[in-house]
């Protein structure tokens, strides 16, 4: 089993949480390492058994959805707000979608005080299993104020075309 810190406690700066709301602040050794340049750097080492490069990667969000069946379409909604529409990247297989992208902070200046921070700044992605198969060359995706849609049009597995032979 690994100790993998969860986003909270990454956010609480190694206050790790157990099943019983008690709390124990995790230990941290300071060591000083020279490069080449005999400037000194700190580097701050967990004293769990995690690996620290491990401990610290890119927590990647995952968006929330809306999916139902309109006709013949699968019909899924989720929320982009903020998010350029070149910083959306939808994969479609015949029964999957891979939303992904990342969510930028504005760059206001320095910030002096920070008051609450709510918002999700960072990576994205969502993969869904679609409940049918379908039509990826009819697929739409559309955004409206911060509102990205899929139309998925399901196969017709009813359809017939007649061959001939040559």
């Amino acid at each position: 089993m690994t100790n993998k810190k969860t986003f909270f406690e990454k956010l609480t700066s190694g206050i790790k949480f157990n099943s019983s709301n008690d709390y124990e602040e995790e230990e941290y050794e300071e060591e000083y390492l020279e490069n080449s340049d005999d400037e000194k750097k700190l580097s701050i080492k967990s004293n769990s058994d995690d690996d620290f490069e491990n401990d610290y990667e890119e927590e990647i969000g995952e968006l929330s959805i809306d999916m139902y069946r309109i006709d013949n379409a699968i019909v899924i909604k989720t929320m982009v707000a903020g998010i350029k529409k070149v910083d959306i990247d939808i994969t479609l297989t015949r029964d999957m979608v891979v939303i992904e992208g990342s969510r930028q902070p504005e760059n206001l200046g320095k910030i002096k005080d920070t008051y609450f921070e709510e918002l999700y700044w960072g990576g994205f992605e969502r993969t869904i299993e679609l409940p049918e198969e379908v039509d990826i060359e009819d697929a739409e995706a559309t955004e409206h104020h911060g509102l990205l849609t899929l139309i998925l049009p399901l196969i017709d597995k009813h359809r017939q075309a007649r061959l001939k032979i040559k």
